[in-house]
């Protein structure tokens, strides 16, 4: 029976990975797999002010548009699965930020990180107008999964160091296989689409070095991908010097175990997301559960709704993070799992559902984040 720690209503590829004991190697090799279908094909002042107010008489709608460059967080920011103040606190970007290519201007707007991710806004105009379909392309088996556009890109951050020995298809080359950065936005009109994308640095390859308070970091886009709907490739090069939030993020020691030997080790949180990180002690399992995925794990709020998450990452948005309750219940056949999993997923149940586990569950972990 396979483990299963991402539990969302969005259908999307399974995290191609598998979960062993070591749940903290995981975190740093997995590569996430985002959409379904997507993924597997795949001058002086006066000239200037005079040329911006004629330009902007004549096109009307870009004239329109031109107050978004350094102000995309505001408009998608709330959009996001990991979303906040974005706006606030990001940093514009204004040199050399504009690449054209094929009819196709990607421009970056603003960009904000701390040590454990990086966001960036992004707008990207197109000569002719997007495909009506794609245009029209949030709906995916039923579920509003909103607008998407997927930059396939080489990345290079300068506090990565080469390995001295590695697989070619284990490090950044020809053989390397980026996952692709998924711009989630929306559509300004048929040429233009405007959107925020998230990097998280715990996963390979960044997840093994520590991110310093400043950093350069590049990017090739090779490709726009559209489901299967639209595609465009080119050559689009970005290179941007980042400085990191100053505030560390809040780390919270737990070390509790659970009877499969599965241990919560820390709880890092930001203003924008919560990681709990996992381990593995053989010490730490009792008879009757040597089987790792003899037992499953679900972890409510304070006032106990279901957090969904993605190997231990969820956003801070959405929950009472004043505690975290962890239940861990036997699922000795995949059929008992079912009967459980079934019950997360009805909407009229949920008012039931803490009382549910209090009752199921062989042990409960209490994380206090206040």
């Amino acid at each position: 029976m396979q483990i299963r720690f991402d539990e969302i209503p969005v259908p999307e590829d399974k995290l191609n990975a598998v979960v062993g004991k070591n749940m903290q190697k995981v975190r740093n090799v997995y590569k996430m797999r985002q959409r379904k279908r997507n993924l597997v094909r795949w001058g002086s002042a006066a000239a200037a002010v005079a040329f911006v107010t004629v330009f902007c008489f004549t096109n009307p709608v870009l004239a329109a548009k031109i107050p978004l460059i350094g102000h995309i967080f505001e408009q998608v920011q709330d959009e996001q699965r990991y979303s906040g103040n974005f706006d606030e606190v990001a940093q514009p970007l204004t040199d050399n930020n504009s690449k054209t290519s094929e009819g196709i201007t990607i421009t970056l707007s603003e960009i904000y990180s701390n040590k454990e991710a990086m966001y960036f806004t992004a707008m990207v105009e197109s000569e002719e107008p997007f495909p009506e379909e794609v245009r029209e392309s949030n709906m995916l088996e039923g579920y509003d999964i909103g607008y998407h556009m997927y930059l396939l890109a080489e990345q290079e951050f300068d506090f990565m160091t080469e390995p001295e020995s590695y697989e070619p298809y284990d490090w950044p080359g020809d053989e390397f296989e980026w996952t692709p950065l998924d711009l989630k936005g929306e559509y300004v009109d048929e040429h233009t689409f405007a959107g925020a994308c998230r990097i998280d640095f715990s996963l390979y390859p960044m997840g093994t070095f520590d991110v310093p308070d400043t950093f350069n970091w590049k990017m090739k886009v090779s490709k726009i991908d559209i489901l299967d709907d639209y595609a465009k490739e080119g050559s689009w090069e970005f290179d941007t010097n980042v400085t990191t939030d100053g505030a560390e993020p809040e780390v919270i020691q737990v070390n509790e175990s659970a009877p499969n030997g599965s241990v919560i080790t820390t709880v890092t949180k930001t203003p924008y997301e919560v990681r709990v990180d996992f381990a593995f002690d053989e010490s730490k399992v009792q008879p009757g559960y040597e089987a790792y995925d003899s037992i499953q794990s679900v972890m409510l709020d304070a006032d106990g709704k279901r957090i969904v998450d993605k190997v231990g990452l969820f956003p801070v948005q959405g929950y009472n993070l004043s505690q975290i309750n962890v239940y861990y219940f036997a699922t000795p056949t995949e059929e008992e799992y079912m009967k459980v999993e079934e019950k997360f997923y009805d909407e009229s149940f949920q008012d039931e559902l803490q009382s549910y586990l209090e009752e199921i569950s062989i042990q409960k972990t209490v994380i206090n984040l206040e």
